[in-house]
């Protein structure tokens, strides 16, 4: 049985697959160790990936916030200029109907005369021929 003892001592001194109880804990303590240390590396490495994908977000965004603003001020100016051409515009429809008010109210002045010149002329006509025809009929009368 010694032999058998010593043959087994020998067998698990010389196995390298099989460690002794006091050389397991230390590395199970460095595989613990590795395994945190991998780990802290993989969430220092996607911390970075995540950081290098929020800057290029936000690069992009700025990017685009950029172009909108450039595009929002060439729209502004746009809508300016055609704000001054429209206010020039109404300003000249505005002078035109009023000299176009002005002459309508001279126009119709004017007829208003040349009706009541018509209507006077026309009575002055009527009491001209009342007062011809008298004149006639007395003459044809009277001679």
């Amino acid at each position: 049985m010694a032999e058998q003892l010593a043959s087994s001592d020998v067998v698990e001194a010389d196995n390298p697959f099989k460690p002794d109880v006091a050389e397991r804990e230390p590395e199970k303590e460095l595989s613990k160790k590795e395994e945190l240390l991998l780990e802290q590396a993989k969430l220092k490495a996607a911390n970075k990936a995540k950081q290098r994908e929020l800057k290029e977000t936000i690069t992009q965004k700025f990017a685009r916030t950029s172009e909108q603003v450039n595009l929002l001020k060439t729209l502004q100016d746009e809508v300016s200029s055609i704000e001054k051409e429209m206010t020039n515009d109404i300003s000249v429809l505005r002078d035109r109907i009023d000299s176009c008010n002005r002459l309508y109210h001279e126009a119709r002045v004017r007829h208003a005369r040349a009706e009541e010149e018509y209507v006077l002329s026309k009575l002055d006509l009527k009491k001209c021929e009342d007062k011809k025809e008298a004149l006639e009929e007395h003459f044809v009368y009277n001679h």
